[in-house]
């Protein structure tokens, strides 16, 4: 007898397109999907029908592109609830608020994006909050860096490809330098009067998970108070990666 019965030819099509979903940067049309994957569009057709029945996939109402639904916010929920990482991670990131007096979050990266898993605010009266499953670029911001910093040569060129050529370049040494000193930092990059410093987090293969962040308003939280608590957060992370 030929052929592996074990397997389901449609559920492994349906995780390749899944996955070419996550992987994209932006929604993406039946023929970006079947070009890409090399199905037909009848196939592609029919896996997509089925995929927003579940809430797997997303279409927009105007342009008719496709990206990956809101049910997996609900998995990445509850991977978080469920496995220990949660409890790994937080009274770290407790202790790291404790220290700074800021607003600490660990984030977590999905396809161009980085999402605010977990979020320790400050106590302070003013104080910084993003919010959990808040979305945010990885190329721009001191905790996207530190995450793509430590991705792949090809997913970072997926990632900055797009960019005009002069926001690019900045980008590139940006990260560069991120590579270099193991964080970054930026003052004002996505939010007027907000600075933050970010440092990753790895997986017991040394590939990149997440970061960590520590951010707050800029009349507190500027360069200058921030590289006092850059050995602190280095050493947060590299207690993570080891406790994961």
């Amino acid at each position: 007898m030929s052929g592996n019965t074990t397997t389901s030819s449609t559920v492994l099509k349906a995780i390749q397109l899944l996955n070419y979903l996550n992987e994209s940067q932006g929604p993406k049309g039946v023929n970006d999907i079947s070009n890409a994957l090399g199905f037909s569009t009848t196939i592609v057709h029919r896996l997509l029908s089925t995929l927003k029945m579940e809430n797997m996939v997303f279409q927009d109402p105007q342009t008719k592109k496709y990206s990956l639904g809101t049910l997996f916010l609900d998995y990445a929920n509850k991977i978080l609830t469920d496995l220990p990482v949660a409890s790994v991670i937080e009274p770290v990131l407790e202790e790291l608020r404790e220290i700074t007096g800021e607003t600490v979050g660990f984030y977590v990266p999905k396809g161009p994006v980085r999402i605010c898993a977990i979020e320790i605010e400050s106590k302070q009266e003013i104080r910084r909050s993003v919010g959990i499953g808040k979305r945010l670029p990885l190329y721009k911001g001191a905790t996207g860096r530190a995450i793509l910093a430590f991705m792949s040569k090809g997913r970072k060129e997926q990632i900055i490809k797009n960019l005009p050529e002069n926001e690019r370049e900045e980008v590139e040494w940006r990260l560069s330098l991120t590579k270099q000193t193991g964080y970054a930092l930026n003052e004002e990059e996505i939010n007027k009067n907000v600075a933050a410093l970010s440092a990753p987090v790895f997986d017991r293969q040394q590939r990149v998970i997440g970061a960590v962040s520590i951010s707050g308003p800029m009349f507190r939280w500027n360069k200058d108070t921030m590289t006092a608590h850059i050995p602190k957060l280095l050493e947060v992370t590299k207690q993570i990666t080891k406790d994961m």
